[in-house]
């Protein structure tokens, strides 16, 4: 009789650490959550306002964060007759000026070297088609 007690008792104590411990285990997630605070890391681009619009290089560089571009640097470009945006590689390999592009919605990419000492990869001219880009 005292092993049958003992027995039960036993399977009892069991039976509460498996539920406590359903319990207490983290839920298992089947899809990944997305980071939302992802660091940029695709090239290093230059953003340079070519339309005269003020906010239109920093629209564009916002838009080129949040698709997870490392954008370095914005500023003015030396004209400001640009219609249409324009994305430049500054060294050999174009495939990031093409992954800009891409992310921008244009097929106006170009080629553009001065020098093997360049700082970024790609440099975009933001053209006055600028808001058609970034929607």
């Amino acid at each position: 009789m005292r092993n049958i007690i003992a027995f039960l008792a036993l399977v009892g104590i069991l039976l509460t650490a498996i539920g406590l411990g359903d319990r207490t285990a983290p839920a298992q997630k089947d899809e990944a959550e997305p980071q939302k605070n992802a660091v940029p890391h695709i090239g290093r681009l230059e953003v340079l306002n070519g339309c005269g619009i003020t906010g239109a290089a920093g629209a564009t560089a916002d838009f080129l964060r949040s698709k997870s571009f490392d954008v370095k640097s914005i500023g003015n470009a030396e004209t400001w007759n640009y219609p249409f945006t324009i994305v430049a590689a500054r060294t050999k390999d174009m495939s990031i000026a093409h992954k800009v592009a891409g992310a921008l919605g244009t097929n106006k990419c170009i080629m553009l070297r001065t020098n093997d000492t360049e700082s970024h990869n790609v440099t975009v001219f933001v053209g006055g088609d600028f808001k058609e880009r970034i929607e």
